[in-house]
């Protein structure tokens, strides 16, 4: 027996899909109520039922993980037949790509990032920190995303790729276009490409993503001429069971981790910090007991998680908490309302650096999708943080230099100004 469906309830201006409103500058910056409203709501049907919105946090579980739920919505009605280009891209990319292709490219991914691989990336992180603190440390303010946690996950991301310092300006002109690019299977799927973007955004969107894989098969030509101890090579020369990427494969890879890496990282940081700032007793204890940074960063992905949805397409008839959902159906996994509900986690609203977290924080994903390169994301935030909070003293955000960025997928800050004594 199948459940019913809630429907949808939406703020004014935002029709019929409440998703809508999470474009809506002010609710951007703290979507938290709407996204408990959603949650709470149960199961929501909506653009005539061809979207189911979850937000429970054993619905979004099982979504991530189920063997019938795919991530290619290059086929939804709202996206297919309109940017065919982007949506082939897009499909191409490991992150939309359903079983076997993606098992089999994850498989040889994987080997470049075992935890002994990501650990020895500790020092390397280090530097650059430090370097950076070198910059702003007598200044007496910083932007922290602009001074700390973007060049930090920039850096890292082209370090691992062995990119070269003066092309790395150019990588950085593209990255917000190349992140906003890779919502559109997602928003594209559950609201409406129009709704999102308008046709100048994605040709060039199309035109950045043409220029970015032009340079990264270049890069891939000059490592296979001259291999190094980087990403790169290494993808080039892993082999399982006979099996090699390709050089169209590898070019996707790279073109996809360049932004997925550092724009969850840059928003991991930016988001663990503001947590702190604005909860003064963690910090305290953070301070206090610097051994405790890793539990913390764990409470900031469940908190304020760099990543807030997915879309998923249901491949078969499907069954999720009681609820049928036809193949074809679009349904979208509200990751950072799962991450607050009380069902799963005590006082969810409450950022708890000592919170011992029984249920896995969905913040990279669950299941065949889950994050690559978590590990390394949870490094570079240990030791970023970690370094602001014991380096500065009495530091204090002002709020009104918060500014948000437009996307909504992967949610983060812009700005973000902070005082402390020098």
């Amino acid at each position: 027996m199948s459940g019913e469906l809630t429907e949808a309830r939406t703020l004014p201006g935002a029709g019929s899909n409440p998703l809508r409103s999470l474009m809506d500058h002010g609710i951007r910056a703290d979507p938290y109520p709407l996204l408990g409203e959603l949650r709470e709501a149960g199961p929501t049907a909506v653009e005539n039922g061809s979207v189911v919105l979850f937000g429970e946090y054993e619905h979004c579980s099982q979504i991530l993980r189920h063997r019938d739920m795919g991530s290619d919505t290059s086929e939804a009605p709202s996206i297919k037949g309109f940017v065919v280009d982007d949506a082939e891209r897009a499909a191409s990319s490991i992150f939309f790509m359903d079983q076997p292709g993606h098992g089999r490219q994850r498989k040889l991914v994987s080997k470049s990032f075992t935890p002994r691989i990501v650990k020895s990336f500790g020092p390397q992180i280090t530097r650059i920190v430090d370097g950076l603190f070198e910059e702003f440390q007598d200044r007496g303010e910083l932007d922290v995303v602009a001074d700390l946690a973007y060049p930090v996950s920039i850096g890292i991301i082209c370090d691992l790729f062995g990119i070269p310092d003066d092309e790395r300006d150019m990588l950085k002109e593209w990255s917000d276009d190349l992140a906003l690019s890779t919502e559109l299977p997602t928003l594209g799927a559950a609201i409406g490409v129009l709704n999102v973007f308008n046709r100048d955004e994605i040709n060039r969107f199309g035109s950045v993503a043409m220029a970015a894989h032009a340079y990264f098969a270049d890069l891939i030509h000059r490592r296979r001429k001259n291999p190094g101890d980087d990403l790169v090579s290494s993808l080039l020369a892993t082999e399982s069971n006979g099996e090699r990427l390709t050089r169209f494969e590898v070019t996707s890879v790279l073109a996809t981790l360049f932004v997925a890496a550092h724009e969850s990282t840059t928003n991991l940081i930016s988001g663990g910090i503001l947590a702190l700032l604005r909860n003064q007793d963690q910090m305290t204890m953070l301070r206090e007991d610097p051994g405790v940074i890793t539990n913390m960063v764990d409470e900031a992905l469940r908190y304020d998680p760099p990543v807030h949805l997915a879309a998923r397409m249901a491949r078969a008839r499907t069954t999720v908490g009681g609820y049928d959902l036809d193949p074809g159906t679009i349904v979208v996994v509200l990751m950072a309302a799962g991450n607050r509900d009380p069902r799963a986690y005590e006082n969810p609203d409450v950022f708890d650096v000592h919170r011992k977290i029984k249920n896995v924080s969905l913040a990279f994903g669950a299941g065949a999708h889950f994050c690559i390169g978590s590990g390394l994301a949870k490094l570079e935030a240990e030791i970023a943080i970690s370094a602001f909070a014991q380096r500065l003293g009495n530091p204090e955000v002002d709020e009104s230099s918060l500014e948000y960025r437009r996307h909504i997928v992967v949610r983060g800050l812009e700005h973000m100004k902070v005082s402390f004594q020098p």
